[in-house]
This record gives structure tokens, C-alpha cells and sequence, in this order.
């Protein structure tokens, strides 16, 4: 079975991958992890979580804890994602 990205799939594989952004950098900033949006944001009690692929995390003392385990976190729910196919 041959795999190809197509169309904007393209595109997103083009951008840089693990470069986080965002205007408020205190508050929420975003990078594409596999060619798909994470998000670091600001929560409730000063702690921030982390959302991939309609997945979360949270408990995060600071945007720069959620960052640094960002790869991790992106594992993690890839693999999750990948237990879930049945044969």
C-alpha cells in the first residue's frame, strides 16, 4: 500500500514542526507536532494545560513545562491512537 500526503496535508508537512507561536506568549502558543496543532494554554489557578488531537493535559506550572514535555505528550497519544485499531 503506497501512503502520500495530498493537497494542504502537503503544505502543514512543508511548515516547521516543533515551533511554538502565539501573539500572547504567556497566555497560549501553538506548534505542529506530526503535522497537526498542539496547544499550550493558560488555566485556571495559574496552571496550564496542554490539547492534541482531542486529547489533554494539565497541572502544568508554568507554558514552559507544558512546551518541554510537549514531545512526549504527542507520543504518547499517537500511540494511543494507534492501539485503538483493531486488526
Amino acid at each position: 500500500m503506497d501512503i502520500e500526503l495530498y493537497g494542504s496535508s502537503q503544505q502543514l508537512m512543508d511548515l516547521p514542526q516543533q515551533r511554538w507561536y502565539g501573539e500572547n506568549s504567556a497566555v497560549s502558543q501553538t506548534a505542529l507536532f506530526a503535522d497537526n496543532d498542539m496547544s499550550a494554554q493558560a488555566e485556571r489557578a495559574g496552571k496550564f494545560a496542554r490539547f492534541y488531537l482531542g486529547y489533554k493535559t494539565e497541572g502544568f506550572a508554568s507554558i514552559e513545562a507544558a512546551k518541554a514535555a510537549a514531545p512526549e505528550f504527542a507520543r504518547r497519544v499517537l500511540a494511543q491512537m494507534s492501539e485503538a485499531i483493531s486488526s
